[in-house]
C-alpha cells in the first residue's frame, strides 16, 4: 500500500510540474493513467492480497507497464521499470521476488535483442513532449517506488502480532496475523476472524461448532488456555502461552495462544503452530546433547587409558635405566645401545600419553589451575635447564632474553601449567629447528600481563598449515615429514592452558624462516 501510493504521488506531482511548465496536458493524461494502473490495480486487490492470483496480477501488471514504456518511450532509460515488478514481490513471500526478477530479466533481454534486431523502433508512439515528460517522471518514480517498497518489506519483516490489533480491524487486518485469530465472547463462544482455525487445530474438516471448549475438544491442556482467557478478562491485559500435545499417532505439535482484552468482555486469541520451530529447537539440542556425550565418553576413554598406561612405562623406564647405568653390572655394545632406545622410547610415550591425559581433563572441565605467586623468570630458567640436554643432542643454541629491570617477574598462575606450557613450546622449538640453530626464550611484563615469548630460526610453517595449528591430533606438513613426530597436542595443550588462566595465545610463521610462539597471562588471578 506504501509503495503504490508513493508511486501515484509521485506520478501526480511530475504531472503538476509539467503543467506549471505550462506544458500541454492532453498528450500527458493517457500517459499519466496508464503509468498509474499497476498501483491502482494493487489498491483494488489489497484485501485479498494474501491470495496466489492476486500476487500474481500484481506483479505482472508492473510488468506490463515496464514492457509498454519501453515500446511507447525508448528501452534506455525505461528498462529501469523492471526493477518495479521484484520491487512489488518484496511484499510477498521471498519465492515471489525470485520468480518477478526473473520474470524481468526475460522480458528485458527480450526486448533488448528485439530491439537491436530491429523488430521494435525505438520509441515508436511518443513524441518528444510525451518521451521527455515519461523518461523523467519513470525514473523518479521508480527510485521512490523501490525506497518504499524496501521500507515497506522491511517493516513486513517484523510480522504483525495480535498487539497491533484496534477495534477498528477489519477481517482484511486479521488476515495478514500469523496462525489463526479468534475473538471470543463472554460465553467462551468464537468468531472464526482469520478462516484458518481448522487448519491451526489439527482438524482436517471445518468446525462445526463456536464453542471454544469444542474447537479445542482434542487437546489435553485446553483447560489450561480457558484460564488464560479468563484471567485476560480480569486483568484487562495480553499473556502467552505454550501448549504441547502428544498425538495417539506419535506426531507433537506445539501451538501459541497469544491473548489480548477486546471491548465488551472479548477477548483476541491468536493461535500459532510452533511445531516446526519447537521440533529444530529440539533437534538441535538433541544434537547438542549426544555431542557432548561423545565428547566425555572419549575424555573419559583417553583418560581412562593413559592412566593404565602410565604404570607399564614407568616400570619399562625405570627398569631401562637401571640398565644404562650398569647398576648390576656392565652389557654387551648392543644391549647397551638398546637400553639407551627403550629408556627414551618410553620417555617419549610417557610425554605423549600426559598431554592426552591433560588434554582431557581440560575438554571434560576437570582440570583446576592451582595458583600460586612466583617468580616467572626462576620457572623459566629452570624448565631450560631441563630442555637443555636435548638442544645440546639437537646441536640447536637455546638461549634467555630477561632484562634485569624485569628478572623478578611475578605472576599469581599455575606454576605447573606455565613450566608444561613452557616445555611444549620450546621442545616444539627444539624438533623444528635444524642443527645449527637457535631457540630463544623471552619473557617481560607487557601492562598487566607476562609475555612470554619462544622463537626459533627453523623449518617455519605455510600460511595454510599454520590455520590447523591448535587442532587436537591435527599435525602440520613439517610435523609430518620431522622424523620426531608427535601426537599433534603440544600446541593443542599449551592453548587450552593459556585459555584457562584467561590469557592469550598468538602463533607467527614463515616458511623456512622459522616460528615465534607468545603467551600472555595475567599477572594477577581474575576474580
Amino acid at each position: 500500500m506504501i509503495a503504490s501510493f508513493v508511486w501515484l504521488v509521485c506520478i501526480c506531482a511530475a504531472l503538476a510540474g509539467a503543467f506549471a511548465r505550462q506544458t500541454s496536458m492532453g498528450a500527458l493524461w493517457p500517459y499519466a493513467l496508464g503509468a498509474a494502473m499497476p498501483a491502482l490495480i494493487g489498491f483494488a486487490l489489497w484485501p485479498v492480497m494474501r491470495r496466489e492470483w492476486a500476487q500474481i496480477i500484481v506483479i505482472l501488471s508492473w510488468l506490463a507497464l515496464a514492457i509498454l514504456a519501453c515500446l511507447v518511450i525508448a528501452f534506455v532509460p525505461m528498462a529501469i521499470l523492471f526493477l518495479c515488478a521484484p520491487a512489488a514481490a518484496m511484499l510477498f513471500e521471498r519465492e515471489k521476488v525470485i520468480e518477478a526478477m526473473v520474470l524481468s530479466a526475460v522480458f528485458a533481454a527480450i526486448l533488448y535483442y528485439a530491439a537491436q534486431a530491429g523488430f521494435v523502433p525505438d520509441g515508436m508512439m511518443a513524441n518528444d513532449v510525451s518521451s521527455d515528460w515519461g523518461k523523467k517522471a519513470g525514473l523518479a518514480s521508480t527510485i521512490a517506488f523501490l525506497i518504499a517498497a524496501m521500507y515497506a518489506g522491511a517493516a513486513d519483516r517484523n510480522a504483525p502480532d495480535i498487539a497491533q490489533l484496534s477495534t477498528g480491524s477489519t477481517e482484511a487486518d486479521y488476515d495478514i496475523i500469523p496462525g489463526s485469530l479468534l475473538q471470543v465472547d463472554r460465553h467462551n463462544r468464537v468468531a472464526d476472524l482469520s478462516g484458518r482455525i481448522a487448519e491451526t487445530v489439527h482438524k482436517s474438516d471445518e468446525l462445526q461448532s463456536n464453542l471454544l471448549s469444542d474447537i479445542l475438544a482434542a487437546y489435553d491442556g485446553r483447560s489450561e488456555i480457558v484460564e488464560i482467557i479468563e484471567k485476560t478478562r480480569r486483568k484487562n491485559s495480553g499473556f502467552r502461552q505454550l501448549l504441547r500435545q502428544d498425538w495417539d499417532d506419535g506426531g507433537l505439535q506445539f501451538l501459541e495462544f497469544a491473548t489480548r482484552p477486546g471491548p465488551d468482555e472479548t477477548v483476541y486469541v491468536q493461535i500459532t503452530d510452533r511445531s516446526e520451530e519447537n521440533q529444530r529447537i529440539a533437534n538441535f539440542e538433541a544434537a547438542r546433547t549426544e555431542a557432548e556425550q561423545d565428547a566425555e565418553s572419549k575424555s573419559l576413554f583417553f583418560a581412562g587409558v593413559s592412566h593404565e598406561l602410565r604404570t607399564p612405562l614407568n616400570a619399562i623406564i625405570g627398569f631401562s635405566d637401571m640398565m644404562r647405568s650398569r647398576l648390576f653390572g656392565p652389557l654387551p655394545g648392543k644391549y647397551a645401545e638398546y637400553a639407551d632406545l627403550i629408556h627414551d622410547s618410553g620417555q617419549h610415550m610417557l610425554d605423549l600419553i600426559g598431554d592426552v591425559l591433560d588434554l582431557s581433563k581440560v575438554e571434560a572441565g576437570k582440570y583446576e589451575l592451582s595458583y600460586t605467586s612466583f617468580d616467572a623468570a626462576d620457572v623459566i630458567r629452570s624448565t631450560l635447564k631441563m630442555i637443555r640436554p636435548a638442544a645440546d643432542a639437537a646441536e640447536i643454541q637455546l638461549d634467555t632474553e630477561i632484562t634485569p629491570a624485569d628478572s623478578d617477574l611475578l605472576v599469581e598462575a599455575d606454576r605447573k601449567a606455565v613450566r608444561q606450557m613452557l616445555l611444549n613450546l620450546t621442545s616444539n622449538a627444539i624438533k623444528f629447528t635444524p642443527k645449527g640453530g637457535r631457540v630463544v626464550v623471552q619473557a617481560k611484563s607487557a601492562g598487566d600481563s607476562l609475555n612470554i615469548t619462544v622463537r626459533d630460526n627453523g623449518v617455519g610453517m605455510s600460511a595454510e598449515d599454520l590455520k590447523k595449528v591448535g587442532q587436537p591430533f591435527v599435525q602440520t606438513q613439517s610435523g609430518q615429514e620431522n622424523e620426531a613426530r608427535g601426537s599433534g597436542l603440544g600446541l593443542s595443550l599449551v592453548k587450552s592452558l593459556v585459555e584457562l588462566h584467561q590469557g592469550r595465545f598468538s602463533l607467527a610463521s614463515q616458511k623456512d624462516k622459522g616460528t615465534t610462539a607468545e603467551i600472555f597471562l595475567p599477572l594477577s588471578r581474575s576474580e
